[in-house]
């Protein structure tokens, strides 16, 4: 039985904290909780002055890693959609006091409590970008959740100016806080690691230049850690030592429980072995060399590793996670700056995202992305090119072994002559080296594991993985190596090919419980009538069904076929791909074990994914179908498509949990499994928000 719901009230008075200002360090303009009450509470009295300092954007002091600052105020707020899943997970009742408070329309304050805004740095597109933090963010509070126990820290993105925004406005604008809210519900609730959403507020009466004047909304959100990569830059870029020090035990501690989440993970010495050597994934180690060109040598074990060591090792793994889940899933991020890469490896900070609609790897959905750095094929690279840098942010913590890390702590190691920075040097690129191995293994063996389970395989890689001895390692590396070679990308070069929907590949493939061929290959007066029909359906739109089926004719009649375009010569091509495929694919689950194969199947292939038509739909519905509606706060808007589309994103698995009698048309239409064409597929969007 659910236990009694609090009120937002009584769970901020009796359980919240702030655990990022408890223990780190505050811009010196308003260097503690007490000064910026003060500020708030006296500023009409006494110094209007202090309050700006809230909203300007600034460069902070040396050291600091946040500033204090507040939403705001707004001349309306209209609550538009509430996660009731969220609320369950908190155990927290709707009312007035929560909407305002999630809102931004009211602030909680206490002695220990304020809202702050953080600082940090990035990699931007490849080049450095130094001071940039929470530009339209503002931090409020953490509270526990109810599921896990864990602690979530809740924020509004698009709350106003901030001491980080730079010469931007500080807003977010509905159609970006609609897409957010949703994609980042929809990810968790498939099982990819994210940030979540509790509340979307529109703001009636404020608007965003963007390419035109947009209504704009704020998204209260929450995740355990807002912490990313970019955190990191920023004191490596200060070459401040101490700040660096606090901001890594602060993780350690609280975002990592004191490191008890680093622990059962095999001997890193294990992957001095790449297990993936020929990897497809195009995960490029990168590894610094020294003078004479030369990496580190693996050949000398890590005898320890200090708590920074098992700090970035776990970041990496974590990471490594996440992007074989977008990579399983067809999920394409679109910006993949280190600022906007998550130290727990959360999907975070949504901008131009998208599911792949067909499986094209060169797609990336950010139109301002013109060298397609951040592709979908490039996003495995690409985390592990952040990863890097963050091993250098952290690299005068990974050096030192020892009594030289404790001296290093205690502000005693003043001078390294050049032997121990040899040392030091070496050490960190052997770290670096062992560490691209794991994440080569974590990712190829976790990719492989949920790509099994989408086409209804068991690899019984699940127990292998969690193991921590070499000889499961191995046979988990080998498994994982042999399906992706028979059977992922042969499928992944078809699916290229033919064009067809990807998630609904594994959808029709799932469902298909009848033959695969009805005559052997050497007795089919073609390859393509060896096939049943329709499981060829699963593979092919109609119109390449038959333009087959018609050579196929002409073939048997004797005629002469004209191949201009090369058009049929590669969908025999890929027909022969097909026919191997299905083979390899059989020897894994034969029709013997059809419903096994389905059962499996549906438990990781998503009934409905939010596509960016979707999204562009509801969007659209409420910009330009509601727009007067949009400036009136007194105004009743019609938010059933926003509600249905929310329904049916965070119950992927489950259409019970759809709401069969809300907008029963959109359902039918957004679960549409025919390979359909057409240019609201694989749009672009740009990274303005």
């Amino acid at each position: 039985m659910m236990s009694e719901r609090s009120s937002i009230i009584n769970a901020l008075k009796n359980s919240a904290t702030s655990r990022f200002i408890k223990r780190l360090t505050p811009d010196t303009s308003l260097p503690s909780v007490s000064e910026a009450l003060n500020a708030v509470q006296q500023h009409s009295a006494t110094d209007p002055v202090r309050l700006k300092l809230f909203h300007t954007p600034r460069m902070v002091s040396q050291g600091a890693h946040f500033a204090f600052s507040l939403p705001t105020k707004k001349p309306h707020y209209k609550p538009l959609l509430l996660s009731h899943r969220a609320l369950d997970e908190f155990g927290l009742k709707q009312d007035r006091d929560l909407e305002k408070i999630l809102a931004g329309e009211e602030v909680f304050f206490s002695d220990d409590i304020f809202p702050y805004s953080m600082v940090y740095s990035g990699f931007q597109f490849g080049s450095f970008a130094a001071q940039l933090g929470d530009g339209r963010v503002v931090n409020l509070f953490d509270l526990k959740d109810n599921r896990d126990g864990q602690w979530q820290t809740f924020q509004l993105k698009g709350a106003g100016l901030t001491p980080f925004s730079r010469f931007a406005d500080g807003k977010a604008v509905l159609r970006s806080s609609i897409r957010e809210f949703i994609m980042s519900e929809a990810l968790h609730s498939i099982g990819i690691p994210s940030t979540r959403a509790i509340q979307l507020t529109l703001l009636p009466g404020t608007k965003a230049q963007r390419r035109t004047q947009e209504p704009c909304a704020v998204v209260c959100r929450f995740a355990p850690s807002w912490i990313r990569l970019g955190n990191f830059n920023l004191f490596r870029w200060r070459q401040d030592l101490e700040g660096l020090i606090k901001l890594s035990d602060y993780c350690i501690d609280e975002v990592f429980e004191a490191g008890r989440q680093f622990e059962g993970k095999p001997d890193l010495n294990i992957f001095k072995t790449d297990f993936f050597p020929d990897n497809e994934t195009k995960i490029d180690q990168q590894v610094e060399k020294d003078e004479n060109g030369k990496g580190a040598s693996l050949d000398a074990d890590i005898s320890t590793l200090s708590k920074y060591d098992q700090f970035f090792r776990h970041v990496v793994t974590l990471n490594a996670n996440t992007v074989a889940h977008w990579q399983a899933y067809g999920f394409a991020n679109g910006v993949l700056n280190t600022d906007n890469t998550s130290i727990m490896g959360l999907t975070m900070d949504y901008g131009p995202f998208a599911f792949l609609d067909k499986f094209d790897p060169s797609f990336t959905p950010n139109h301002d992305d013109t060298s397609k750095r951040y592709s979908f094929a490039n996003q495995p690279s690409i985390i592990w090119w952040n990863l890097q840098q963050f091993a250098k942010d952290l690299a005068c913590l990974m050096g030192p072994e020892g009594r030289d890390l404790e001296s290093l702590l205690k502000g005693e190691l003043n001078e390294v002559d050049d032997a121990l920075e040899k040392t030091m040097i070496e050490r960190v690129q052997r770290l670096v080296e062992l560490n691209a191995n794991e994440y080569k293994y974590v990712f190829t063996t976790r990719y492989a594991q949920l790509m099994s389970q989408r086409l209804g395989v068991d690899l019984g890689l699940a127990e292998c993985m969690s193991s921590a001895r070499r000889e499961d390692i191995e046979r988990s590396a080998e498994k994982a190596r042999e399906f992706c070679t028979a059977i992922v990308e042969p499928l992944l070069d078809v699916l290229k090919t033919t064009k067809i929907d990807y998630n609904n590949f594994f959808i029709h493939l799932q469902n298909y419980s009848g033959p695969f061929f009805t005559k052997d290959k050497s007795e089919a007066p073609t390859l393509f009538a060896a096939f049943d029909q329709e499981y060829l359906q699963i593979f092919f739109n109609a119109k390449q069904l038959d333009q087959m089926r018609e050579h196929g004719k002409a073939i048997a009649a004797g005629k002469k076929v004209f191949d201009t375009d090369g058009e049929l010569r590669l969908l025999d091509e890929k027909l022969t791909k097909i026919h191997d495929w299905t083979q390899d694919y059989l020897a894994l689950a034969p029709p013997t074990t059809a419903p096994e194969r389905a059962s499996l199947a549906k438990r990781s292939n998503p009934l409905f994914v939010p596509r960016s038509w979707v999204l562009e739909e509801v969007v659209d519905d409420l910009m330009y179908n509601q727009r007067e509606g949009l400036r009136d706060p007194a105004s009743t808007l019609d938010t059933s498509a926003l509600k249905k589309l929310y329904l049916m994103s965070v119950n992927p698995y489950d259409r019970a949990g759809w709401d069969a009698a809300l907008r029963p048309e959109l359902e039918e239409k957004w679960t549409d499994l025919s390979h359909q064409e057409g240019a609201k597929f694989m749009k672009q969007a740009s990274c303005s928000s």
